[in-house]
């Protein structure tokens, strides 16, 4: 009976071990760079150098020169995708794909970025 309550318990700890590392691996990156500390204020905004279909819900899609405004930069292992709006639409983008024409602040914060 020992046996088969220890088997269990091995199979939950597997089992709680996976899903926290599959929760973990749906974030792109374990810190953010922003104004504030709740990075509701802005970094920057530019012009969409080209058209850009996000991948899925999380992403932001948008049409050459629009206007995006950033709200916090992806740092540590992704630090090549950007966080910002266009209209009333919020998402995740390639920063490659913005011409920053302005900056709101020079002063960046490094904060743990949330799942």
């Amino acid at each position: 009976m020992a046996a088969i309550h220890f088997y269990r318990q091995g199979l939950l700890l597997l089992l709680l071990n996976f899903i926290s590392t599959a929760a973990f691996e749906k974030r792109f990156s374990d810190f953010k760079r922003c104004a504030d500390e709740e990075c509701s204020m802005l970094l920057c905004r530019g012009k969409a150098v080209t058209d850009f279909s996000g991948p899925d819900c999380r992403f932001l899609s948008f049409k050459k020169s629009e206007t995006i405004y950033v709200y916090y930069k992806l740092s540590g292992r992704r630090a090549d995708i950007w966080a910002g709006s266009v209209g009333s639409h919020f998402g995740y983008f390639p920063k490659d794909l913005l011409a920053v024409n302005h900056l709101y602040t020079d002063k960046e914060l490094e904060v743990p970025a949330e799942v």
